[in-house]
């Protein structure tokens, strides 16, 4: 007898097709989408697309109650897209299998292209900008005991910051105070729009996770030439960095105005904050092909000299490549229609740094896996 006929074929196993942690993570933002969802569409005032500046109320034709109710519909179908992908993979639905990962790339550009945008870019923007002297401090902190003199060196302009906010100069506290008011002023939009832009992020990396294997040859081309890719997405903010420090000389650009300054120091100190804002964006960007971008600093207390966790690099920054695209998406629509100026997409190239950031956040995962594996 045939020893083959005696052993029973195995039944055929299904793999999720991006990792459990992730999975549970975006069925846990669908679930919270889809109850938010139902929430504004019974109630669209409540929600944050009550007071505008959502793409597809510039597709629609300006705010309306009804863009409004639009909004929310479109965030319910986009939860229940994201959550059956999600419980498909973890259940090992095999009707759904191979269609989970086109659900949730629907499901995140439908969020990003429709109800995040520009609007996104400038709430994360001016977040970041409010955390820059924060990370400051605590770089300085950290370096203090076992790179003394690198603390020393950049505490000096810290000081210096500090004695012109308190004589005036420099008024940083008015930022904070204005983005605390700001916040509170509208704290469903702050959240939501964050919430909007992880929803998407998350469920971005899940597609691109589960796709990404199907175009070897590209990937291959991305890795290899990441450097470049990362390099050329770096230099993206760089035009719009160079604008901000004209602001420190009697020739200020972009929206820069000395009579201006002096009326309303607050704009000032807000400029170069965004401007502080971008750099770091540059910077964290370049950590995708420098060493610190693989393993932690040896100065980082506990953790320095381990490997950086992939997910911790690639999840933020493909969140932000689908907030980067989205809002470059917008941001042409709206000089298309005259509504902001031509310049804008030279100074704020998003429609570039975010497909570029997405290509060079894929060529640091292909690489880090290759070096896991």
């Amino acid at each position: 007898m045939d020893i083959r006929t005696q052993i029973p074929n195995p039944a055929p196993t299904i793999r999720p097709p991006a990792s459990r942690p992730l999975t549970s993570v975006g069925v846990a933002l669908a679930t919270v989408a889809l109850a938010a969802a139902g929430v504004w569409l019974v109630a669209p005032d409540a929600g944050p697309f009550a007071a505008g500046g959502t793409p597809l109320e510039q597709l629609l034709g300006g705010p309306a109650p009804f863009a409004s109710f639009m909004a929310g519909a479109i965030l319910a179908l986009a939860g229940v897209l994201a959550l059956a992908a999600g419980l498909a993979s973890l259940a090992g639905w095999r009707s759904l299998d191979r269609a989970a990962p086109a659900l949730a790339l629907v499901a995140s550009l439908a969020v990003a292209l429709g109800l995040v945008g520009f609007d996104g870019i400038v709430i994360a923007g001016y977040t970041l900008a409010t955390l820059v002297p924060i990370g400051v401090v605590v770089v300085i902190a950290l370096l203090a005991r076992r790179r003394p003199l690198a603390a020393v060196a950049l505490a000096v302009p810290v000081v210096a910051v500090v004695v012109l906010a308190v004589t005036g100069v420099f008024p940083i506290g008015m930022f904070y105070a204005r983005f605390t008011e700001t916040v509170l002023d509208d704290p469903v939009r702050f959240v939501g729009a964050l919430g909007l832009t992880l929803f998407a992020g998350v469920w971005m990396v899940w597609a691109a996770t589960s796709t990404a294997a199907a175009l070897p040859r590209m990937g291959a081309f991305v890795q290899r030439h990441r450097v470049v890719i990362t390099v050329l997405a770096a230099l993206c903010p760089a035009p719009y960095v160079v604008a901000r420090l004209t602001w420190l000389t009697p020739w200020p650009l972009f929206g820069g105005d000395l009579e201006a300054f002096a009326e309303h120091p607050d704009m000032f100190v807000t400029g170069l904050l965004l401007g502080a804002a971008m750099l770091l964006g540059a910077v964290l960007t370049l950590g995708l092909v420098l060493p610190w971008g693989e393993r932690a600093p040896r100065w980082v207390p506990g953790i320095g000299g381990q490997p950086v966790p992939i997910a911790l690099a690639v999840v933020p920054a493909l969140s932000v490549a689908v907030l980067f695209t989205a809002g470059g998406v917008q941001e042409l629509g709206l000089i298309a229609s005259g509504q902001l100026h031509g310049a804008s997409a030279l100074v704020l190239p998003f429609w570039a740094w975010g497909p570029l950031l997405a290509l060079a956040t894929w060529g640091y995962a292909r690489k880090r896996m290759g070096e896991v594996r």
